[in-house]
């Protein structure tokens, strides 16, 4: 009777010990760096500027504001989604300057 007590208790020790090597692996997800939740925070900040000019528009559009409010608003709103592109070419890597290269044919 001893020896089946002890014949089960090890049996269930080794299957609980040996379960997670059986399991398969298990692929972990690398936790997003600094750099890509920058970006994806500025992205964000940029959508909503870009519908605060759009807003802008339609409210224009509709007589809800006069042209001088409206000029106003959208070159703020112009002005921080330039800011905020520039910032984002900074932290993708991207080189802008607005300069063609020219080439003549």
């Amino acid at each position: 009777m001893e020896w089946a007590i002890f014949f089960i208790i090890a049996s269930i020790t080794l299957v609980y010990a040996l379960l997670p090597l059986m399991g398969g692996r298990q692929v972990w997800q690398e936790a997003p760096d600094a750099k890509d939740e920058q970006i994806k925070s500025l992205e964000s900040e940029k959508a909503s500027f870009l519908k605060a000019l759009k807003d802008i528009e339609f409210e224009f559009a509709s007589n809800k504001i006069n042209n001088d409010d409206y000029e106003k608003l959208r070159n703020h709103y112009r002005l921080k989604v330039a800011e905020v592109m520039k910032e984002l070419g900074d932290k993708k890597g991207i080189k802008g300057g607005g300069s063609r290269e020219n080439t003549d044919g």
